[in-house]
């Protein structure tokens, strides 16, 4: 079969339209679904760290309030032992007062005394410890000059004199004497104590020993001592003792005079002599009971060979009767 042409036409265009301008009204939305929304159950609350700041409040409330109390405690404490305290501290400046009138205290002490108990109980003693100072320095002049004359009684003997009394208050005021002891070794120091006293233990040992120093004329001290000795207590020679040992034993007379070393030589002289005559006379002793022990000894032998002598003459005569 032969193929048949076919011929296609476009057709023909539409004639154009006039253009027609309109405004745009946008078409309604269309209408939202409604969806309804349930909450879910509440969860069930937990409380218990609300719990646990609740009891830590009611701890520090605690705690605070204790503390408050303990401060109050401590407050109260303190104000009754100031109150106390300072309810004896006039009482305390009066016997203050008395212990450095009579002695009791010096005056540094006292001042500290009060200085001390008022800073303990929150007071002020600065009135008071004026007050204190003007009462020493009023009684001190008086009080200084009754320690010198004590002093001089102790030491010295005597009295002192108003014009010893006057010097010794001005080296006070001057600062040459700080106190009282002060003064007293300063007069210790003095001749007139050096002449009338030892000073040192040493003197004092001779003196015990030897007896007491003797003085020159001026009332110096020589440092010379008289030992007294009794000559019959040492033993002595008997017989011919003294002319067969040919020593002749010193006198030393019933005392001897000298510093405590010629005196300690003196003694140990004595006792040297002592222990010679004794000694001598022992030896001597000895001597004679060996001269007749052996004057013994001698008699006896001879007797011994008379007798052998005569026993031998016996048997001799026996011999020749019977031969």
């Amino acid at each position: 079969m032969g193929s048949k042409k076919v011929t296609y036409t476009s057709p023909p265009a539409p004639a154009p339209q006039p253009t027609v301008i309109k405004e745009y009204v946008p078409a309604p939305a269309p209408a939202a679904p409604v969806v309804n929304y349930y909450a879910p159950p509440a969860p069930k609350q937990d409380d218990s760290f609300a719990k646990y700041l609740q009891y830590q409040m009611q701890q520090e409330s605690s705690a605070q309030e204790r503390a408050n109390q303990e401060r109050r405690e401590r407050e109260a404490k303190e104000s009754a032992r100031i109150a106390s305290g300072q309810a004896g501290y006039t009482g305390l400046v009066s016997t203050t007062q008395k212990q450095l009138q009579t002695g009791l205290l010096d005056y540094g002490t006292a001042q500290t005394q009060l200085r001390d108990y008022a800073s303990k109980y929150d007071l002020s003693a600065e009135t008071d410890i004026n007050r204190l100072t003007e009462d020493y320095l009023t009684a001190l002049p008086t009080k200084r000059a009754t320690g010198v004359s004590a002093a001089y009684e102790e030491l010295l003997g005597r009295q002192a004199t108003t014009e010893e009394i006057g010097k010794a208050q001005e080296r006070f005021t001057q600062g040459y004497y700080g106190s009282m002891e002060d003064f007293k070794d300063s007069l210790s120091k003095s001749q007139e104590y050096q002449k009338k006293f030892n000073q040192n233990y040493l003197d004092n040992y001779y003196d015990t020993t030897f007896g007491k120093q003797s003085v020159d004329e001026k009332g110096d001290r020589t440092g010379q001592r008289t030992f007294k000795f009794d000559p019959k207590l040492l033993p002595s020679y008997g017989g011919n003792l003294a002319d067969r040992t040919k020593i002749t034993t010193p006198d030393f007379g019933d005392s001897f005079t000298g510093t405590p070393a010629e005196l300690e030589s003196q003694q140990q002289n004595v006792r040297d002599t002592r222990q010679y005559l004794y000694s001598a006379g022992l030896t001597n002793l000895q001597g004679e009971i060996d001269k007749e022990t052996q004057s013994l000894k001698n008699e006896g032998t001879k007797q011994v060979a008379k007798i052998g002598a005569a026993g031998s003459l016996y048997s001799n005569l026996v011999s020749g009767f019977w031969g």
